[in-house]
């Protein structure tokens, strides 16, 4: 007995010489120090994960777009012919003659065509979804299509501006809350009271912070005015009372435009009318509040809309000169059609009430063209406070181009291929929405066997067409 007592003895204390020499913790751990070494090993592994990311981030290569030989006009700053526009990630960062195209880029020839800043709609309906865009669109819809085949890559949808990134969502959304909506209407004395009370509320507000921050330069004890109350509608009221957010209103009638005008100077805010039907009777008005609009010339299809208002009994006070009387006043104004939804006879469709045409019908009333094109591309931009983004063709802006087979203001100039922030979201002959109609540009070419929307069948395919 005493001989297995020694061995065991022996071996218990050869165990306790080795355990160092093995690299074995003499002592056990305990259950937080255990959790604490796991948790170490995780942030270690998620260090290493997000390295990953980063470096995979790092590897992405470059996108290049370039579109040459068109003749481009960039709106802002002239035409120019058989010129170059170089994107990269979806911003231009070269146009000229001698711009240096990488052997990377894809590269859209497009001589004998004419190159336009995507087109604005400061106001649409199934274009882009409402709510929050990127949730709610629908990026393979017939409504992007015919939208992009009209020459649009811009829409407002409620009080967000988003491109049609046809296929993906990727830099839909271009600026959310556009707008603090106003409603000033001499229909209700009691929310005319109410938005003035919180109007001057705030702008005393505004008056008691810049004493403050005056006081403070000499008394550091100086006390802060109060500004918990600041919060909700008194928010957006601040916001537009310090030049962060514009307002935006439905005007129409001549008495309304002066209200809203006198409301603007009072308090010192960007304004935008919504309508402005009888702005050319007030043009000096507007331009003196510095006013911007939002017009429509024609009223709507199929309205019962005669030219005269039975409510008052007088002419409407509708004109096509409106647009050109804005104009020659310095008003910067955007034009969309009276419908904005995609229809038959809306915003984009068949007929002749495109965004395009409609700008076209303001030429008829006197308006330059060059105006009536900014009033659907840079003018429109700057309506919406976008145009840091897009409107022109300038180095630095989103890459949107329109490549047309003849000039945008034309009622047979078809979009030949529409491009949004650098890829190419429309191209006419690879949908059979309109690749049958005119496919090699032949303007005098009997009109094809045409079946709407879409045609179907192998057969319709026009076989002989060329780009």
């Amino acid at each position: 007995m005493r001989r297995y007592v020694g061995m065991l003895a022996a071996v218990l204390a050869w165990g306790a010489l080795i355990a160092p020499v093995r690299g074995d913790d003499p002592k056990p751990k305990k259950e937080g120090e255990k959790a604490e070494a796991a948790a170490d090993g995780k942030d270690d592994q998620g260090a290493d994960e997000k390295e990953n990311k980063e470096k995979k981030k790092e590897k992405k290569e470059d996108r290049y777009f370039a579109v040459t030989g068109g003749l481009v006009h960039t709106v802002t700053g002239g035409d120019l012919y058989g010129a170059t526009i170089l994107s990269k990630n979806g911003k231009i960062i070269a146009i000229g003659d001698s711009v240096t195209i990488p052997a990377k880029a894809e590269v859209l020839d497009v001589s004998g065509y004419q190159v336009y800043p995507g087109l604005i709609a400061v106001d649409s309906g199934g274009l882009i979804g409402a709510g929050k865009p990127e949730d709610t669109t629908d990026v393979f819809s017939l409504s992007m299509t015919l939208g992009l085949a009209g020459g649009i890559t811009t829409a407002v949808s409620g009080n967000t501006a988003g491109k049609l990134t046809y296929g993906t969502l990727e830099d839909l959304v271009v600026k959310r809350d556009l707008f603090y909506t106003l409603d000033y209407s001499g229909d209700d004395p009691g929310g005319r009271y109410r938005l003035r009370e919180k109007l001057d509320k705030v702008r005393q507000y505004l008056r008691d912070l810049e004493a403050y921050n005056e006081k403070k330069k000499d008394d550091p004890e100086a006390t802060e005015p109060d500004k918990e109350w600041l919060k909700g509608d008194y928010e957006k009221l601040y916001k537009l009372l310090t030049g962060e957010t514009s307002a935006i209103a439905s005007a129409d009638r001549t008495h309304e435009i002066i209200e809203y005008c006198s409301l603007a100077e009072e308090y010192g805010f960007k304004l935008v009318l919504r309508g402005a039907m009888e702005g050319w009777t007030q043009p000096m008005r507007m331009a003196r509040a510095g006013v911007s609009a939002i017009i429509t010339l024609r009223p709507p299809m199929f309205s019962t809309d005669s030219g005269h208002d039975d409510t008052l009994n007088r002419p409407t006070g509708r004109s096509i000169e409106n647009p050109a009387i804005l104009y020659n006043h310095g008003i910067p104004f955007a034009i969309v059609p009276s419908t904005t939804s995609i229809t038959l006879w809306g915003l984009a469709g068949r007929d002749l009430l495109h965004l395009n045409m409609e700008a076209a019908f303001a030429v008829r009333g006197g308006l330059p063209a060059e105006a009536a094109l900014r009033a659907i591309t840079i003018d429109a931009a700057r309506v919406l406070g976008i145009d840091d983004r897009v409107g022109s063709l300038e180095v630095a802006k989103d890459a949107d181009f329109v490549v047309t087979d003849g000039d945008m203001l034309y009622y047979m100039t078809q979009t030949r291929w529409t491009i949004v922030n650098g890829r190419i979201a429309y191209d006419k002959m690879k949908d059979t929405l309109f690749n049958h109609i005119r496919p090699d540009g032949d303007r005098n070419a009997p009109p094809p066997k045409d079946y709407w929307p879409r045609r179907l069948g192998a057969s319709t395919t026009p076989s002989t067409a060329t780009p």
